[in-house]
C-alpha cells in the first residue's frame, strides 16, 4: 500500500475522533499572521507571562497583523541550501495552537488542501517526554505511527516532507544544540538529540519543520534556525460573539453575556482565548436569568472562575488545588505520577475530567498513556490561588505574607505570577479575609506608583481592581481636583501616569454617539458596554424610542458606571420612557450628572416620574425638558422635587413648554424653599408674564444665578425693577442674562441699565427686540462711560473692573443713529471690557458710521466682532468705516455687513482698508448685498495671501 495513503489513513482515524471529541465547543477556525523577523534579539521580549499578549490594557502601542491562511504560512520556500528551515507559531495557552495542528492535519488527510505536502508527520512534545530509550529517527516515526513499517530514508529524504513538532514548552528535555551530529536516519541516539538534529538540518536537510510554543519556550530555538515566525491570534471580536451564542443558545441572553464581559477591558481580552471565552459562556450561562431584564451585575475574573469551580466535585477540587500549587509554571500535562502524589487516582480524575471537562480534561497519548491537563493555564492558576489562601488563612501573619507575594510578582520579569496573584486578590476579597483598610493595598497602589512606566503596573492594577475595581479611582480624582498627590513622596508626573494607564485600563471614552445611519433602539442595546464606559452619550436625533430605556436605566444604575451626560434630546421617548429612565436615574449607584430630554414630546406626567428621582438624587445638577409640553401641572410635580434639600440641581432649562404664572408660582415656592444650588434658569418662550416673573424674583434670589434665560416670555418693564436690584448686589454672580423679544421698551432697559451702573458682574447681555430706541441708549451710555468716572483714566487698566460686560446683543431695536453716537463715547472707552456687539436690524444708515470709525481708530478700542447687518449703510457709511478700519489702532477681527445694500464700490474701500491694516481682520460677512464677480474674487484672493489675516469671506450676489 502506497505510504502516503498509509499515513492519510492514520491522521484521519486519529484526528477524526479527536474532532468529534471537541465537536460541543463548536471550534472555531484559527486566525494566523506572520511576525516580523528582525535579527537584533526578536524574541528577547518573550520571556515574559502570555497574557501580556492578549491584555492590551497598556499605554504601549500594540501591533496588530493581518491574518493570513495556515497554507500561505505552510508554503514551501525553505532555504534548504541554509539552517533557515523551520517555521516558529507561537500563541499564548489555550489559543489554538494544538487545534490549528490537528485541523490542518486532517485536512492533508482528507485531501481537503495542502497539495504540495507529499508526508505529513504531526508529533507532540509531552508524548517525546515518554520515550527513554535510544532509538533511531526511522524507529520513532515508527513508534508513533506504527502502520508505517515501509518507512525508509528514501521517502523521507524530499523538500515536501513537514515534521510538526507541537508544544515544544511541554518539552521536558533540554534542546542542546551543541550535540553531536546525527545525519543517519537509522542512526541511535537520545530523543532530545534526534530532534536537535533534525531542526538544525543535519537530518533530512530537505525537510520542513513547524513548531508550535507558547511565547516563554520560543527562545529554546535559536533564530539562525528560523525560517518564519507566526502567531496564532485569539477570536475576534465576531468570533467570541458567535462563541457565546453557540454556547448559551438565547440570543437574549447571549447579548446580555457579552455585554457583561465587554464591561470589563480586561474580561474581553481575556475572552480572546477560547478555553476563557468557554468557560465565561457557561458561567454567564448560569449567573444570568432571563426575566431579571437588561440588570447589569457584572462579576469579575475571581467571580466566574469561583462559580465554575463550585459546580464542581469539592472534594477532587480539594485535591486539585494541592496539585497546582507546587506545579506552577511546570507546564500543563499532569502525568500518572503526579496524581499519584496528591492522592488522585486514575480513575477519579478521569470521572472528573468528565462531569467537569472545563476545570480538568483527560488525553490520550503514544502507548494508550493518559495524561491530564487542566481545563486552561488560568484554572490551574485560580486553584493555586486559592489554595495559597488557605494557608495564608491558617496563619497568623496574613498581610505581611501578601506583600511579599507582591514582591515576589515584581521582581519576576516574566510575570509567572501576575494572573496567581490578581486571583489571590479576588479571592481575599471573597472570603473577606482582608478589610479594605489592611496596609496591603496601600502598599499595592505605592508599587504601582514606584513602577507606573512598566508592565508590572499594569498587573498590580489588575490586581487592585479584582479587589475593588473602583481603587485608584478616587486618588485620581483628588489629584485632578487639587493637582498634587493624594499619596506621600510621589509627584504630580506619577499621577498623570496613573491617569492616562486608568482611562486606558477601563477602556474609558469622552464621549459616544452612533453613527448617523444606524441609528435605533437594537444599535443602541448593542453598545451598551460603550455608553457605560463613556462620561457622555449624545444619542439627539438617534431615532429612539420607549424601547432603549430600561436598558439605559440599567447603565446608569451599575456601580462600574462613568456615564455622567446623558444627551436624549429629539427622539420619541414617552413619559412611560421617562418612567423606566427614573428607575436608573432614583439607584443609589447613579452618578449622572446631566440629563436632557428636550424635544421627546413628553408631558406632565414624565414630571412626575422625575420628582422623586429630584428629590432622592444628590448626583444630579442639570434637567433640560425644553420643547415638551409639560404645563403647569408639569412645573408642579417638578418643583415638588426641587424643594427637596437633597434636590442639588445646578440648571433647569424649561424653555418653550408651555407654562404660564401659575406655574412659574410653583416655581418661585420651591425655590424659595430651595435656592442655594440652581445657578442656571431657562425659561424662555413660556407666557409667564410679569406676575410670574415678579413671583419668581421676589421669592428666588436671581442674584445668586450665573445665568438668566428669559427670552420671550410676555415681559415688560414691571419685571424690570427686580432684575436691576439683583444687578446692583455685590455679590451677585449672575453673568449672563437673556430678555430678548419681550416688550421692556426704553423704561424697563433703563432700570437694568441703572443696575449695572451701580455694580455689575454681568458679562453677556442679550435685549435684542425689546422695542429700544435711542433714549435707552443714553442710558446705556452711562453705564459704558462709568470706567473712567469712577475711577479715572490715569489709573492702571488692570484695577478697572466696574462693568464686566464683554457681549451686547441689541439687535432688532430702533435705536437709529442717535442712538449710536450716544454710546459712542462709551464704546472708545479704553477700559470697556466689551468684544462683541450686535447692532443689526436697528435702523442704522450711513449717519452713524463716522462715529464708529472714530471708534475703530481710537487707542485701546477693546470690540473685536461687529455685527451691523440689515441697516440701510450703503456705499458710502462702508467708505467711512473703511477709514477707521484702515487706522493701525483698529483690532476688530470680525465684520458684519450682510443686507447693508451695498455694491462693489464697497469691496474696493474694505480692500484699502485691509491693505493698510492687514494683520488683524479675520472674518468678513457680505452676503446679501449687490455684488459683482470681480470684486468677490479680489477678497477671495486677500484669504490665500499669507499677509492677510482674513481667512473667512461670506458673500453673494443679489
Amino acid at each position: 500500500m502506497d505510504l502516503q495513503k498509509v499515513l492519510k489513513t492514520t491522521l484521519k482515524n486519529k484526528y477524526l475522533k479527536l474532532n468529534g471529541a471537541y465537536s460541543e465547543n463548536s471550534l472555531l477556525p484559527s486566525r494566523l499572521c506572520f511576525r516580523e523577523l528582525k535579527n537584533d534579539n526578536t524574541l528577547s521580549n518573550l520571556y515574559q507571562h502570555e497574557f501580556r499578549y492578549v491584555d492590551k490594557s497598556d499605554l504601549h502601542t500594540w501591533l496588530f497583523f493581518k491574518t493570513v491562511p495556515l497554507a500561505d504560512i505552510l508554503s514551501c520556500d525553505c532555504k534548504h541550501h541554509s539552517s533557515q528551515r523551520t517555521v516558529l507559531t507561537l500563541g499564548v495557552s489555550g489559543v489554538g495552537k494544538t487545534t490549528t495542528v490537528q485541523s490542518c492535519a486532517l485536512e492533508w488527510a482528507e485531501g481537503k488542501g495542502y497539495y504540495n505536502i507529499k508526508l505529513l508527520f504531526p508529533l507532540t512534545f509531552w508524548e517525546l517526554n515518554l520515550l527513554k530509550l535510544e532509538m533511531s529517527l526511522i524507529e520513532l516515526l515508527q513508534t508513533f505511527y506504527p502502520e508505517l513499517n515501509k518507512l525508509n530514508v528514501s521517502s523521507l529524504n524530499e523538500n515536501k516532507v513537514w515534521f510538526v513538532l507541537d508544544g515544544l514548552d511541554e518539552y521536558h528535555l533540554p534542546l542542546n544544540f551543541s550535540c553531536p551530529t546525527v545525519r543517519d536516519v537509522s542512526e541511535v541516539s537520545t530523543v532530545d538529540t534526534l530532534v536537535t538534529n533534525l531542526i538544525r538540518g543535519n537530518l533530512l536537510p530537505s525537510a520542513h519543520i513547524w513548531i508550535t510554543t507558547r511565547f516563554a519556550a520560543a527562545t529554546k530555538i535559536p533564530e539562525s534556525f528560523l525560517l518564519k515566525e507566526t502567531e496564532v491570534q485569539g477570536f475576534s471580536d465576531e468570533q467570541k460573539e458567535q462563541h457565546f451564542r453557540t454556547v448559551i443558545g438565547n440570543k437574549d441572553l447571549s447579548n446580555k453575556a457579552i455585554d457583561h464581559v465587554k464591561i470589563s477591558r480586561s474580561l474581553d481580552f481575556l475572552c480572546e482565548i477560547p478555553p476563557i471565552c468557554t468557560i465565561m459562556a457557561n458561567v454567564l450561562k448560569s449567573h444570568l436569568k432571563s426575566d431579571d431584564g437588561l440588570k447589569i451585575n457584572p462579576l469579575n475574573l475571581t467571580q466566574i472562575y469561583t462559580n465554575l469551580v463550585k459546580a464542581s466535585n469539592s472534594d477532587i477540587v480539594a485535591k486539585l488545588k494541592k496539585l497546582a500549587l507546587p506545579r506552577m509554571g511546570e507546564g500543563s500535562v499532569i502525568y500518572e505520577h503526579d496524581l499519584s502524589e496528591s492522592d488522585i487516582s486514575v480513575e477519579e480524575a478521569s470521572t472528573f475530567s468528565k462531569e467537569c471537562p472545563l476545570v480538568l480534561r483527560e488525553e490520550k497519548g503514544l502507548h494508550n498513556t493518559t495524561v491530564f491537563r487542566f481545563g486552561h493555564l488560568s484554572i490551574q492558576e485560580f486553584l493555586a490561588a486559592s489554595a495559597e489562601l488557605d494557608e495564608i488563612e491558617a496563619g497568623s501573619l496574613q498581610s505581611v505574607r501578601c506583600r511579599y507575594l507582591v514582591d515576589q510578582a515584581l521582581q519576576s520579569d516574566e510575570g509567572q505570577s501576575d494572573v496567581f496573584l490578581r486571583f489571590l486578590f479576588g479571592l481575599i476579597k471573597e472570603r473577606g479575609t482582608l478589610e479594605p483598610t489592611d496596609p496591603l493595598f496601600d502598599y499595592t497602589k505605592k508599587k504601582i506608583l514606584e513602577n507606573i512606566l512598566s508592565y508590572t503596573a499594569v498587573g498590580l492594577f489588575h490586581c487592585l481592581r479584582e479587589y475593588d475595581n473602583q481603587a485608584l479611582l478616587k486618588e485620581v480624582k483628588f489629584f485632578l481636583k487639587f493637582g498634587s498627590s493624594p499619596i506621600r513622596d510621589f509627584y504630580p508626573m506619577h499621577w498623570e501616569f496613573v491617569r492616562q494607564r486608568t482611562s486606558n485600563f477601563e477602556g474609558m471614552r469622552d464621549c459616544f454617539e452612533m453613527q448617523v445611519s444606524k441609528r435605533s433602539d437594537e444599535r443602541l442595546l448593542r453598545h451598551l458596554p460603550a455608553i457605560l464606559k463613556s462620561r457622555k452619550a449624545m444619542l439627539r436625533f438617534s431615532n429612539l424610542t420607549d424601547k432603549c430605556c430600561p436598558a439605559l436605566a440599567a447603565v446608569l444604575s451599575t456601580r462600574e458606571s462613568y456615564l455622567r451626560e446623558l444627551d436624549l434630546g429629539y427622539n420619541s421617548i414617552s413619559d412611560d420612557g421617562v418612567r423606566k429612565l427614573v428607575e436608573g436615574l432614583s439607584d443609589q449607584n447613579c452618578r449622572l450628572k446631566t440629563i436632557r430630554l428636550q424635544g421627546c414630546g413628553v408631558t406632565w406626567l414624565a414630571c412626575e416620574y422625575l420628582s422623586p428621582a429630584l428629590r432622592q438624587s444628590q448626583k444630579l445638577q442639570e434637567l433640560d425638558l425644553s420643547m415638551n409640553e409639560i404645563g403647569d401641572d408639569g412645573l408642579r410635580h417638578l418643583a415638588n422635587g426641587l424643594r427637596s434639600p437633597k434636590c442639588q440641581l445646578e440648571t433647569l432649562k424649561l424653555s418653550q413648554c408651555n407654562i404660564e404664572q401659575k406655574g412659574c408660582s410653583c416655581l418661585a415656592s420651591a425655590l424659595q424653599k430651595n435656592t442655594g444650588h440652581l445657578k442656571v434658569l431657562d425659561l424662555s418662550i413660556n407666557m409667564v408674564g410679569d406676575e410670574g416673573a415678579i413671583e419668581l424674583f421676589q421669592k428666588c434670589d436671581i442674584s445668586q444665578l450665573t445665568k438668566l434665560e428669559m427670552y420671550h416670555c410676555g415681559l415688560t418693564a414691571l419685571s424690570c425693577r427686580s432684575i436691576g436690584e439683583a444687578l446692583k448686589v455685590e455679590t451677585s454672580t449672575l453673568v449672563e442674562l437673556n430678555l430678548s423679544n419681550n416688550d421692556l421698551k426704553d423704561e424697563g432697559f433703563g432700570l437694568i441699565c441703572e443696575g449695572m451702573y451701580a455694580w455689575c458682574s454681568l458679562e453677556k447681555l442679550n435685549v435684542s427686540r425689546c422695542g429700544i430706541t435711542g433714549t435707552g441708549c443714553c442710558k446705556l451710555a452711562k453705564v459704558l462711560c462709568c470706567v473712567s468716572q469712577l475711577y479715572g483714566v490715569p489709573m492702571a487698566k488692570r484695577e478697572l473692573h466696574a462693568v464686566e460686560l464683554k457681549e451686547l446683543d441689541l439687535s432688532m431695536n430702533c435705536l437709529r443713529d442717535e442712538g449710536i453716537k450716544a454710546i459712542s463715547a462709551g464704546l472708545k472707552n479704553p477700559y470697556l471690557n466689551l468684544k462683541t456687539l450686535n447692532l443689526s436690524h436697528c435702523r442704522l444708515t450711513d449717519g452713524c458710521c463716522a462715529e464708529l470709525a472714530s471708534g475703530f481708530a481710537s487707542q485701546g478700542y477693546v470690540i473685536r466682532e461687529l455685527d451691523l447687518s440689515g441697516n440701510n449703510l450703503q456705499d458710502k457709511g462702508v467708505k467711512k468705516l473703511s477709514l477707521g478700519l484702515r487706522s493701525p489702532q483698529s483690532k476688530l477681527e470680525k465684520l458684519s455687513l450682510r443686507s447693508c445694500c451695498l455694491s462693489s464700490r464697497s469691496i474696493q474701500f474694505l480692500t484699502n482698508a485691509l491693505k493698510s491694516n492687514p494683520q488683524h481682520l479675520e472674518e468678513l460677512h457680505l452676503m446679501g448685498n449687490n455684488l459683482e464677480d470681480s470684486g468677490i474674487r479680489v477678497l477671495m484672493e486677500l484669504t490665500k495671501n499669507k499677509k492677510y489675516a482674513l481667512h473667512t469671506i461670506d458673500v453673494s450676489t443679489d
